[in-house]
């Protein structure tokens, strides 16, 4: 009964993350500007820029972490090779 259960609850865990990455939204299918409306829309959000490659994107550094800072993000999108879409968070390597 326990090798059900654990089968089960793996099982259970492979269908949640397939079903995550499934639900990525990839920045190369959206134009410009609804990438950027869909980052200001949410504030953060995971978008992915490839088959296999994601990340965080922000809207501004209220979402981020107090030691992180904020870079402009740009990438591929349905009209543009180098869209600024919003931000990630990075480490603020500045700090003495």
């Amino acid at each position: 009964m326990k090798k059900i259960a654990l089968t089960l609850s793996v099982l259970g865990l492979v269908s949640a993350a397939s079903m995550a990455q499934a639900a990525l939204v990839n920045t190369a299918d959206l134009t410009s500007s609804q990438a950027k409306a869909l980052v200001q829309d949410k504030g953060a959000i995971v978008l992915s820029t490839a088959p296999g490659l994601y990340d965080r994107y922000v809207a501004n550094a209220s979402f981020c972490a107090p030691d992180e800072d904020t870079q402009r993000a740009y990438v591929v999108t349905k009209d543009s090779n180098h869209s600024l879409i919003g931000y990630t968070c990075v480490v603020d390597n500045n700090e003495r």
